[in-house]
């Protein structure tokens, strides 16, 4: 286990220094007012997670994506290949522009910038002592994830649902998960990945500020209020590995890639780029998605042809990272958003989807009766964030702003009149309007800006109002989380404590003498402890998933305890849904679904291969039943009954 975290260390490092290598092309010269540094990190980014994506989507197609040598092999020839023909840019290193940095900064900015890095770590921390996996993260993403590995064949559509057709969903980030989990054979990388995406997401927000000449002050609220949202801190940690704070990440950065365009156009390249990995990822981010690239193309279009291999790559590689799902669904379905939707060529939304297609709009009394209070813990400060852009044009004339402020009022708007926002009138789906709040993610980040620009453009007075408002509106979100308590926020003494200690070390931390040896050391032990954390969660994830409140979790601890399990690699059927937990601490045991007309000998002989997993799952009750697994094994003895599971093991 020790080795496969090595290599994963090793490939990631590859992989970022040759995206790295891309970045200082691409932004040479893009950033004389300081921000290069993150312009590039935005860029390798992006370009890492493309190759990451592609690369792995190649294997599928051979049918290796399971094999750890072979997703650790790309990253590595990447690194080779730019090494020789990727010249560096004009820019110093990162390690040199961090260490000037460093040096040039007064106690105070060491303080703080260390204070953020160890609210980071300490993140990192947190979802590795209590990781908690929610329903769809068990049912499909983490499922789709596993059935590549041992299939081979990464991006190809797997039957996890009786009623939902999962692997039509656009699955992009599951991809990228993939190569990670794939690697490193454990859950471990989640911790570490879950915290990279939500730092990227606001560094890529900070950026797009900055490049918007917004105050520090303003940008700092505006920031502090989407970063504390109980939809955004719900998604960095305590859902799983969601898709709507990785698809909002990606967002992030093609705002600020496209609007750094205007002094440098390559940039619009990798922000092509980034649409096409939130486009991959979730449906829910396309309209703003293709927003902000609009407006940075119109306002670098002179610099685009001295640009223009930047942008043909870039196209090119969005498309290959973010349209596969919905050429897909045309050509098997008839509708690029199939199954969420139809068209006049498409065929109809799947009987379950049907049920509960019910917009916010549809039935807004309904929906806030039903919920009440409940939205306010969902979204917190978000309510102001929302009530805040309605209120733009009482406070500011200028036209960025108006225009900013009307495009993310749109965005809510265009939530509340999406699918599956409004409560349905099927009692067993009604709850899920509740959870669809997290698509409004994207939606309160363009609020989030559109206060800070007002701020930037608002009289004295209408600049302190709507920065008391963005203080009020994260006031708002703190206060909703501690009602909510944990596990649906985090423990914030973790957070604090690693404030705490990284701001103690960078008040005292000295200037860096040696540019050159201090960054190398300060390198490798970053990389040794990110071997020693991996392998160290590696073997006691699922230990402490099963102590904490995650979705069956009393399950998973039973499994745990089981002959074989550990060790094993017999596979779990599962009607009339999965558990991806249950692939094991080094995910061994293939996650199968019975299929809903299968025979009982076909079910009895599963039993012979393997361990039976049957649950009543409620959501799916609430709908239909088409098959009932437990009648063919009504003679078997069933190891484990709790909560309506029951096990059935091998013979």
């Amino acid at each position: 286990m020790l080795v496969d975290q090595v290599v994963l260390v090793l490939a990631a490092c590859a992989l970022g220094s040759a995206a790295l290598r891309v970045g200082q092309r691409v932004t040479a010269g893009a950033a004389p007012d300081g921000g290069g540094v993150i312009e590039r990190v935005l860029v390798a980014a992006t370009v890492a997670a493309t190759f990451v994506v592609c690369w792995t989507l190649a294997l599928g197609l051979a049918g290796l994506a399971g094999s750890v040598v072979a997703l650790a092999t790309g990253p590595v020839a990447a690194w080779a290949v730019t090494r020789r023909l990727v010249l560096p840019g004009p820019a110093p290193s990162i390690a040199a522009e961090l260490t000037a940095r460093w040096n040039r900064a007064s106690r105070r900015e060491r303080a703080v910038a260390s204070a953020l890095v160890g609210v980071a770590a300490a993140s990192i921390i947190e979802i590795g002592r209590s990781p908690g996996f929610d329903v769809d993260a068990l049912s499909y993403h983490l499922a789709e994830v596993v059935g590549w590995l041992h299939s081979g064949h990464a991006g190809k559509v797997q039957s996890f649902s009786y009623d939902f057709p999962v692997g039509y969903y656009p699955v992009t980030n599951e991809v990228l998960l993939t190569w990670l989990l794939g690697i490193s054979r454990s859950f471990a990388p989640l911790a570490v990945w879950s915290t990279a995406v939500a730092t990227l997401a606001l560094a890529a927000t900070w950026r797009l500020l900055r490049l918007l000449s917004v105050p520090r002050l303003a940008a700092s609220a505006a920031l502090a209020a989407f970063a504390t949202l109980p939809v955004f801190v719900a998604g960095l940690n305590f859902d799983g590995p969601s898709t709507d704070l990785p698809a909002l990440a990606w967002l992030a950065c093609a705002a600020a890639l496209s609007a750094g365009a205007r002094r440098r156009g390559a940039l619009l390249g990798p922000a092509l780029l980034a649409v096409g990995l939130a486009v991959g990822t979730k449906t829910t981010v396309a309209p703003l998605a293709a927003v902000v690239v609009l407006a940075g193309a119109w306002h670098a279009r002179s610099g685009l042809r001295p640009a223009r291999w930047w942008l043909a790559g870039g196209a090119l590689g969005g498309l290959l990272v973010g349209a596969p799902w919905y050429v897909r669904d045309t050509l098997t379905h008839g509708w690029p958003l199939w199954p969420f939707s139809s068209g006049p060529t498409g065929d109809a939304v799947p009987h379950a989807m049907s049920l509960f297609t019910v917009s916010f709009l549809d039935r807004p009394a309904a929906s806030v009766s039903a919920f009440g209070t409940n939205y306010l813990k969902a979204v917190g400060g978000g309510v102001g964030l929302i009530a805040g852009t309605l209120a733009v044009p009482l406070v500011v004339r200028s036209r960025a702003a108006l225009l900013i402020a009307a495009v993310a009022s749109a965005a809510v708007l265009a939530w509340a009149a999406a699918p599956y926002t409004g409560i349905a009138r099927n009692g067993f789906l009604a709850p899920l309007a509740l959870t669809t709040t997290r698509y409004m993610l994207s939606a309160l980040a363009a609020c989030a800006v559109a206060l800070a620009v007002a701020a930037r453009d608002a009289t004295p007075l209408g600049r302190r109002l709507t920065i008391g408002l963005l203080a009020a509106a994260t006031i708002g979100s703190l206060v909703a989380e501690a009602i909510t308590g944990f596990p649906a926020a985090p423990n914030l003494f973790y957070l604090l404590a690693g404030a705490a200690v990284g701001a103690t070390a960078g008040w005292l931390a000295p200037a860096i003498p040696a540019p050159r040896v201090a960054p190398a050391v300060l390198s490798g032990a970053t990389l040794l402890l990110a071997v020693a954390f991996l392998a160290l969660s590696a073997r006691v994830w699922l230990y402490r998933e099963a102590e904490d409140t995650s979705y069956n979790h009393a399950l998973l601890s039973f499994m745990l305890g089981q002959p074989g399990f550990l060790t094993g690699s017999q596979p779990i059927s599962f009607a009339p849904a999965v558990l991806a937990s249950l692939a094991g601490p080094r995910l061994t045991h293939p996650i199968e679904l019975i299929p809903p007309r299968a025979s009982c000998p076909a079910v009895q002989a599963r039993l012979k291969r393997g361990w039976v997993i049957v649950w009543p799952n409620e959501f799916v009750a609430g709908i239909t039943t088409p098959f009932d697994a437990a009648y063919c094994l009504r003679d078997e003895h069933a190891i484990y009954a709790y909560e309506g599971a029951v096990v059935y093991g091998p013979a």
